[in-house]
């Protein structure tokens, strides 16, 4: 018998699709089925909301079961005093989706009005009919001690409903909060909540991303024809402007990223200006472009945007005057489709990230076999929780096809935005020789680019002391090296990570790295690195395989607690092996000397994770042999992170591991730098770019509180 799981949100800004369709994802990974219920969808027989979650997990479900009664219907039985019939269909709906799975999720019905007390009573009915427990999900600014109460009253009003009618209510989600309170809302509601006598299982910081719509959907909303950029027609929204003023002035409220630009159609010299914005660095990224008036701009105006290579925004055309134009596009339906892979990932990934889901579970009683990952589970985990950070990656080696396959597979997953280095008609020109769609991707050429100065004094400034480098000789390497370019967009905060490595050699991407973004001294100024090995049923961290060749003993502990953190980091809980040829006191060697007193730094510094050393690999991974080597070992037996003790034998290892076992091996992923940077395998193919980019999103996210970025140009 399925545990059956109703979530209920208490106000009309409780954003509870968004947390279904997370906790929807959390389940799959950790049960066997999942079945999903809608009882009352919205007026029409096409709910939405149902259709989102039936697509985005493949539910081999009829829409009719998943949502079996319209609000329109249920009204109406309930006004015609038939709620027997209304619960029948509910009932016939909920057994056909509840066949064979572990757990059903359902969405009661949205709130329109707090004091609506017919959603509330009938998802308390419908709760009790069903014998499911009750989650609910409360939405608000709470930027103010009143608004918090307020939330708080709403909660326990919608508690007592369902409670009158005996069903169980776990506890609280809060959604939607403001990040800069979500500190003080998870203390402040937690007390407020636990008097009342209800858990709160999370606190989901506000989703800017989610409210986001396409330009397609305001395409489609405005009915509007496509005058030029109909592949781009994918960009996100975050803005809209009405641009009625003269070109300098609408300039000047370009100031974020994704701004959609409506005026009437015979304003050339705002298109021209839009143009000119989106060539400049000095400028935001446009979504697009809406005419309005019934009125084209001229030939020519189209003709130039067609020839510029960086313009890569839709222009639409309306026959609405603008004030039309701009309501209807304010009245656009928000909610996530189901082709939205990136928006589904940044849902799945904050509830994943701010639930306390193990907490939740255990109040559902759910029995949950430790899954160990496999490859591809550990693959998608990590395209998925990049996808939700939206971050920004630059690849130098833009005209390189696997390179060029790999980002137009990363736009259509949602995964990054990307720059492309490279002279701008020879990257389009290879992208189509190869028939893959870069869609809104940056190219940049640094020998064309406006930053290049900027780029070349700060270069210069950063170097000057050290190397006796002349002005000149840093614009030279700024203009001429791809890879300082693109480092120089790291550290400048223009971009959020570097990926590199398909053709260069690894010194040559690391080496602007160390000059530029320069070592984190926590790590004894330290750059190592790590391999992800991916295996049959679990993901080890191998470290360093590729860079320090012959580390002392106090580089091999800062390799330890670095590799540790990458692998927290990436969900993978740090017990770690600082292996050896001996374990323990078995013999006796400089090397083994080397790994002890390595092992004893760590200790020293109370790591908050398991460690032993020396320990042969055996030991650290197999507990039969741990019984017979090292009894007394807490680790032994249960390692997730291996330290060799030089480079010849991490790189060997990796190697026959990879190639002997059928591992993936996903890296080498540094580690040690303020901003991250990533080496690729000059063998790599399209796919461990993709995840590599992913990797560097994910480390860009973690690592982001520790370099404030300067003022960003477009892109």
């Amino acid at each position: 018998m399925a545990t059956n799981l109703m979530l209920c949100g208490t106000d009309r800004s409780a954003g509870t699709s968004a947390i279904v369709l997370g906790l929807v994802g959390a389940l799959a990974k950790i049960v066997s089925k999942v079945g999903f219920l809608k009882p009352i969808g919205r007026t029409d027989k096409y709910d939405r909301d149902a259709d989102l979650i039936k697509s985005a997990y493949n539910l081999p479900l009829d829409l009719a079961d998943i949502s079996p009664v319209t609000l329109a219907e249920a009204r109406d039985l309930i006004a015609r005093e038939n709620e027997q019939e209304l619960f029948d269909r509910v009932i016939r709906g909920y057994t056909r989706v509840a066949e064979g799975a572990d757990v059903v999720i359902m969405e009661g019905i949205d709130h329109r009005r707090v004091s609506s007390l017919f959603e509330l009573d009938i998802n308390a009915a419908l709760a009790e009919k069903l014998r499911a427990s009750v989650l609910l999900v409360a939405g608000g600014e709470l930027n103010r001690p009143e608004v918090r109460e307020s939330v708080v009253a709403t909660i326990t009003l919608a508690r007592r409903s369902f409670q009158q009618r005996g069903c169980d209510v776990l506890g609280v989600i809060v959604n939607k909060v403001p990040e800069g309170y979500m500190q003080q809302a998870r203390e402040e509601l937690a007390d407020r909540l636990k008097k009342e006598g209800l858990e709160l299982y999370g606190v989901v910081p506000l989703l800017p991303l989610l409210t986001m719509p396409r330009v397609r959907d305001i395409a489609d909303r405005l009915d509007a024809k496509v005058l030029f950029g109909d592949r781009y027609l994918d960009n996100l929204v975050g803005k809209t402007i009405i641009a009625a003023m003269t070109p300098s002035n609408m300039l000047s409220y370009l100031q974020t990223d994704r701004t959609l630009i409506v005026t009437p159609g015979d304003r050339d010299d705002t298109i021209l200006a839009a143009m000119c914005s989106q060539v400049s660095a000095s400028y935001p990224s446009i979504a697009g472009i809406v005419l309005t008036g019934g009125l084209q701009p001229s030939p020519t105006i189209l003709r130039l945007a067609m020839g510029l290579s960086e313009f890569r925004i839709p222009i639409l055309h309306v026959q609405p005057d603008t004030y039309t134009t701009t309501t209807r596009i304010n009245s656009l339906d928000l909610r996530i489709h189901p082709e939205d892979t990136q928006k589904i990932n940044v849902a799945v990934t904050a509830v994943a990230e701010h639930i306390q889901s193990d907490r939740l579970w255990d109040a559902l009683k759910l029995p949950r076999p430790k899954r160990r990952r496999g490859p591809q589970d550990f693959l998608d985990q990590l395209v998925e929780q990049a996808s939700a950070y939206d971050k920004h990656i630059v690849f130098p080696e833009g005209n390189e096809e696997r390179t060029l396959r790999a980002v137009a597979r990363m736009r259509q997953m949602g995964l990054v935005r990307a720059t492309l280095m490279g002279n701008v008609d020879e990257v389009l020109q290879r992208a189509e020789q190869i028939g893959v769609d870069l869609g809104d991707a940056r190219i940049v050429d640094p020998g064309k680019s406006e930053q290049s100065e900027a780029y070349a004094q700060a270069f210069y400034e950063l170097r000057k002391e050290k190397k006796n480098i002349t002005p000149e000789a840093a614009r030279d390497q700024i203009q001429t090296s791809r890879t300082y370019y693109a480092t120089m967009m790291v550290h400048m905060g223009h971009a959020d990570g570097l990926v590199s490595g398909a053709v260069h050699s690894t010194a040559d991407t690391i080496r602007p790295a160390l000059q530029i973004i320069r070592p984190n001294p926590e790590f004894g100024g330290l750059v190592s690195s790590v391999f992800f090995m991916a295996l049959g049923d679990h993901v080890l961290v191998y470290g360093d395989c590729a860079i320090v060749l012959d580390p002392d003993a106090d580089q091999l502990a800062s390799i330890g607690l670095a590799s540790a953190r990458t692998a927290r980091a990436f969900g993978i809980e740090p017990c770690v092996a600082m292996l050896s040829y001996a374990t323990g006191s078995s013999a006796g060697g400089s090397s083994v000397e080397k790994v002890q007193k390595a092992t004893d730094m760590i200790r020293a510094r109370n790591p908050d994770f398991l460690i032993d050393g020396p320990i042969q690999y055996d030991a650290a991974i197999d507990p039969t042999v741990a019984k017979i080597k090292h009894p007394d070992s807490p680790l032994a037996g249960k390692a997730t992170v291996f330290i060799f003790p030089d480079l010849d034998a991490g790189n060997i290892a990796y190697k026959a591991v990879q190639r002997s076992a059928g591992a993936v091996a996903i890296g080498p992923i540094l580690q040690g730098l303020n901003k991250p940077v990533n080496d690729l395998s000059r063998g790599c193919v399209a796919d461990e770019i993709v995840h590599v980019a992913a990797v560097t999103a994910i480390q860009a996210e973690k690592l982001s509180a520790v370099v404030e970025p300067a003022p960003a140009p477009a892109g």
